[in-house]
């Protein structure tokens, strides 16, 4: 079985955009913890709007290393 890398930013950015929020927050932990390099962008990546507001976003944000 052939096994590819799924980009756990861009599974987050589609539960977002589908308004699964509790779904993009569990893949952008996964992202998190897979030291993806993306995470530096979710902080203006428009995809990532309707989670800005959630304190666990905001605590992310924080770990990442980003200024909230």
């Amino acid at each position: 079985m052939k096994r590819h890398y799924v980009d756990p930013i861009s599974v987050s950015a589609a539960f977002a955009h589908l308004g699964e929020k509790e779904q993009a927050l569990a893949w952008l932990q996964k992202a998190f913890d897979a030291r993806a390099e993306g995470l530096v962008y979710i902080k203006i990546d428009p995809a990532f709007d309707d989670l800005r507001s959630d304190t666990r976003f905001q605590d992310l944000l924080r770990r990442v290393g980003l200024p909230q």
